[in-house]
């Protein structure tokens, strides 16, 4: 969701009088583009059932067969609208249309996985983690990490061989910032980098919240005195941690805020809510406002729900399972303002301990207030339209390393 939901962002912040602005996403997003004020259509893609399942195999996301088929869906789309400049998020075939078509590209990826950022791989959630406690593979997974990059990267030179364009290095790092431009939709204190090139630069944390009515039970909410805890584990979150996270919410005696993110069923079939007695449920919930109404967010970790989170000023507990989920846990734990509990891991004692220490030292409250801070200083909207002022504003004849600086 996060992919879909950070070009939507950047996309509302523009005046569609000044720029003719062409949004392209999977089907199954059509709902959030009804009515907006530019040209939408669909980009076909692999299901997100699909893209999840092969992430938690740790398997190589797409494979050349697929990246062929992207390659030629778009490379069609550039033809017929003529872009200026394309700009994706985790479409990682782009780069390679563009270049094929003449048109410049921008990539939204978070600066966590910048070349230029500091190294966080953590093995991620897999198969023989499940088994296994993680930690027996830490040593031998820094070892073999080069040997696995290289395979997840190949698919992707595979194809660029094909297209005679010049192969990438065996670092994943690699394939996620392959455009003209890379964009981070982060802010610099929390994800820092070092010698950035001028075509690199932050964007924000490019907020967006569905059109959600608030529930009933709103105000009422917002009036209950007991501490309060907000769980949403998104689109891609680890539901199996349910029933251990309801019976830790249970014995800490807090009033729990859900929101099951169109997943209701398989929560349903996951847990018993009545576990963890609440009148404080829903599918969707204005993220940002729930969490600051609430003294913890649990989530899966990924920075769809962190940062929200941490623009509101409140602490997080993260379930991480998936590679970038990891990475960005590893961030929100290295500021203060949260804690991590592997989903390997995430059972009712992890979790209610975790839980009791977010809720009871109030150093990650502090924390998590002072982020919001500086979090305030940083508007999405007018670094992006900077961004977009110099981008189009280069001959497409020059280096964009030699045209951007940084916001």
């Amino acid at each position: 969701m996060a992919h879909f939901v950070r070009p939507l962002a950047l996309a509302e912040m523009l005046d569609p009088r000044e720029h003719e602005i062409h949004f392209y996403a999977p089907a199954r997003y059509g709902r959030y583009l009804e009515g907006k004020p530019f040209a939408c259509g669909e980009l076909k893609s692999i299901s997100g059932e699909e893209f999840l399942a092969t992430l938690a195999k740790g398997k190589p996301l797409f494979s050349a067969d697929t990246i062929r088929r992207y390659v030629a869906e778009e490379r069609e789309l550039i033809r017929q609208i003529r872009p200026d400049l394309i700009i994706g998020d985790m479409r990682l075939s782009l780069p390679i249309s563009a270049r094929l078509e003449g048109v410049r590209c921008a990539v939204l990826f978070n600066a966590y996985w910048s070349p230029y950022a500091r190294d966080r791989f953590v093995i991620p959630s897999l198969p023989i983690t499940r088994i296994l406690p993680p930690r027996w593979f830490n040593p031998m997974f820094r070892i073999i990490t080069p040997f696995v990059l290289r395979g997840h990267v190949e698919e992707m030179n595979r194809v660029r061989r094909e297209f005679g364009l010049p192969v990438l290095p065996p670092d994943l790092r690699s394939v996620y910032t392959d455009g003209d431009y890379v964009l981070y939709p982060d802010i610099p204190e929390f994800v820092s980098t070092t010698n950035l090139p001028g075509n690199h630069c932050y964007v924000g944390i490019c907020p967006w919240e569905p059109a959600a009515a608030k529930p009933e039970w709103w105000e009422r909410m917002r009036a209950d005195e007991r501490r309060k805890v907000f769980v949403s584990l998104g689109s891609s979150g680890p539901v199996e941690v349910v029933p251990a996270l309801l019976r830790a919410l249970e014995r800490l005696s807090v009033a729990p805020v859900i929101a099951t993110s169109g997943r209701g069923g398989t929560w349903a079939s996951r847990a018993d809510l009545g576990v963890c007695p609440t009148n404080y449920l829903a599918d969707l919930l204005p993220f940002t406002q729930t969490a600051a109404a609430v003294n913890v967010v649990v989530s899966h970790g990924g920075s769809g729900g962190l940062y929200p989170a941490m623009a509101a000023g409140t602490p997080v507990l993260a379930i991480p399972s998936n590679a970038d989920q990891h990475m960005s846990t590893a961030v929100l734990v290295e500021n203060g303002a949260g804690l991590g509990v592997r989903v390997e891991d995430a059972n009712e004692k992890r979790l209610y301990s975790a839980l009791e220490k977010l809720l009871g030292d109030p150093q990650f409250s502090r924390r998590a207030r002072e982020w919001a801070e500086i979090y305030a200083r940083y508007d999405s909207g007018a670094m992006f339209r900077k961004f977009l002022t110099e981008a189009l504003a280069t001959p497409r004849t020059a280096q964009p390393s030699d045209q951007l600086r940084q916001p």
